[in-house]
């Protein structure tokens, strides 16, 4: 993230901080402080980048963190679902089953 005011790539994402930071976070604007200036600014989450599609290192291996975070909830969330599918049918067949003897 560029700091607006010394343009260089050292911002990142703030704590909120009073009221009006709170309700610009509820349309999407949130706090960035950068570290070599200590500059405060709001940034619209959505924006596109800046720079037309370019990003830096940091931020292109950040997104693929995040990708692979993302990828790997979505696994667990499939096997544990399809982990509970088969522990029902399995109890379904058992209590479904006709009685011997």
């Amino acid at each position: 993230m560029l700091c607006p005011k010394c343009k260089i790539d050292h911002a990142h994402r703030s704590h909120r901080k009073g009221l009006v930071e709170r309700l610009a976070g509820l349309v999407g604007y949130y706090p960035y402080r950068c570290r070599e200036c200590g500059h405060r600014f709001l940034h619209f989450r959505y924006a596109s980048p800046p720079e037309g599609g370019k990003r830096s290192e940091t931020e292109r291996e950040i997104q693929s963190t995040r990708v692979r975070i993302r990828w790997k909830r979505k696994k667990r969330a499939i096997l544990l679902y399809g982990f509970s599918a088969l522990i029902f049918l399995g109890f379904l067949y058992y209590i479904t089953r006709p009685g011997s003897g």
